[in-house]
């Protein structure tokens, strides 16, 4: 199943769904924002620990600040920086914090407790992105010279070196840390790093407009990917992997295809820079954010803008988001001080957003179109709006499997009477059950890691898309052995 044959080509780099009127804050309640914490300084970097109890900020100061989100309270301050803290991230098992700063300083820290566990200064100038690998094993940074450097998170010993562009920051013009805004770098910074979600690659963007993936066996380099026209600022993979998206000082966002190596669609963001952009955890949304202040979601498989979440509330640059683990909510930080929690719109609100973008189109008038006939045309408005919600239903359920992860299922406990397999999975609640023979189990279960899948087959229930169906082939006494996963 391809991307670019369903999702994102065309409707994104075209016209996008008009953001909502500005609205003021303190007339018209913003009905996607949640809560806001306003702290005295800059805020530049936010993530939220795995388990979404708890979001974890830095900004213009040295401090570290980890907020309890029901309660909208600090719940630990973190001090260890000797100047600004540009990046925060947790780890995912939830036991660690990293975070880089203008001291040039990468810093691990206990999630729980909130103690300076190791600091290292391995960077020359100051560390612009941090990240974990999916074990935890493996911490990476990006530097703002010319580096990203791989440590083992628990011993601390530096297991890489990669250079953007395979030249170092010396070789170009210097430009100086600005508190007061963000700033264009060097060509040969690095100014963010990922890691796919099963660890095998490393992914760095850099001042020199390009992407790379790494070999994280090998440290070589994979892939490297040219399309932007101005400095790269932020890149984060698909859940499944298999795509990636990247904002950047063009004022736009890309989607890549990993296996065609290429720009499968440009997504004409905003109208300034590019800070932020990331995949919702199910792979349906892509928000981004940027200089012109606002906070943006987009739709991956109907290509469009579902909304522009933010509306007026922030009042300065937005410099990273976060989606909560459960992709329910969308968290933002701003130099002007606050964090902001937004609601992610429901799969009926996508269906919406699409149905009134393309009924927008439809009725306009067409030049050559007799007003009588443009009047006849009109009045099957209602027919045309069911028929372009029931398109995006069914275009929803067609894209689903392309960018979610839902592939990932846990081999439950066997019971015998029913003669099925249990399987769970993070993505939906509840167990999903496979039938297979008792003569077969002992094998299917000894082989249910090397499993393959069919196509998919989605639904919406109470509004979400959820799996209905899929075949499940599994390889045992020397051939392939078809089952049907189901609710």
């Amino acid at each position: 199943m391809k991307l670019h044959s369903m999702l994102l080509l065309g409707a994104l780099a075209c016209q996008a769904l008009a953001p909502l009127a500005a609205q003021a804050a303190d007339t018209i309640p913003n009905r996607f924002a949640v809560k806001e914490i306003q702290t005295p300084a800059a805020l530049l970097g936010v993530d939220y620990s795995p388990d979404g109890l708890r979001v974890v900020t830095c900004g213009l100061g040295r401090d570290i600040t980890v907020w309890d989100v029901a309660s909208g309270k600090p719940a630990l301050l973190l001090k260890g920086h000797t100047d600004d803290v540009v990046a925060v991230k947790y780890s995912p098992n939830g036991r660690y914090i990293a975070s880089g700063g203008v001291d040039k300083a990468l810093i691990l820290w206990d999630a729980l407790t909130g103690d300076l566990l190791r600091k290292n200064t391995d960077h020359t100038d100051y560390v612009r992105d941090v990240a974990f690998s999916p074990d935890s094993k493996m911490l990476a940074s990006a530097g703002w010279d010319g580096q990203a450097l791989v440590f083992d998170t628990f011993g601390g010993q530096r297991l890489a070196t990669l250079k953007a562009g395979g030249t170092t920051a010396a070789a170009n013009a210097a430009q100086a840390y600005d508190k007061a805004k963000t700033v264009k770098g060097r060509s040969g910074n690095v100014t963010s790093v990922a890691f796919s979600p099963d660890g095998s690659e490393l992914l760095t963007a850099s001042g020199d407009h390009n992407l790379r993936t790494w070999n994280t066996t090998t440290w070589l380099l994979k892939t490297a990917l040219l399309g932007h026209t101005d400095e790269v600022w932020d890149a984060r993979y698909a859940p499944n992997g298999q795509y990636v998206v990247s904002g950047a000082w063009d004022n736009t966002a890309r989607v890549w295809s990993l296996a065609e190596k290429r720009c499968v669609c440009t997504v004409p963001a905003h109208v300034s820079d590019v800070w932020a952009a990331a995949f919702s955890p199910d792979g349906q949304l892509i928000a981004t954010g940027g200089g012109d202040r606002q906070v943006k979601i987009w739709d991956a498989a109907l290509g469009t803008l579902v909304q522009n979440v933010s509306g007026e509330l922030h009042t300065a640059e937005v410099e990273n988001l976060a989606f909560s683990p459960d992709g329910k909510t969308l968290a933002s930080v701003s130099r002007d001080g606050s964090l902001r929690f937004w609601r992610v719109p429901s799969p009926d609100e996508r269906v919406m957003a699409y149905a009134d973008h393309e009924i927008e189109k439809w009725a306009r008038k067409s030049e050559y179109e007799k007003t009588d006939e443009y009047q006849k045309r009109l009045t099957k408005r209602f027919d045309h709006l069911k028929d372009l919600q029931e398109e995006a239903r069914t275009r929803m359920l067609s894209g689903f499997g392309s960018t979610a992860d839902w592939q990932g299922f846990a081999l439950g406990d066997y019971n015998a009477d029913t003669e099925t397999f249990a399987l769970t999975t993070k993505m939906w609640p509840g167990a999903f059950h496979v039938k297979v023979p008792p003569r077969d189990a002992p094998r299917f279960r000894e082989n249910f890691g090397q499993r393959s899948y069919g196509a998919p087959a989605f639904e919406f229930v109470t509004g979400d898309v959820v799996l209905k169906a899929v075949d499940l082939t599994v390889a045992f006494g020397g051939s392939p052995h078809t089952f049907t996963l189901a609710r």
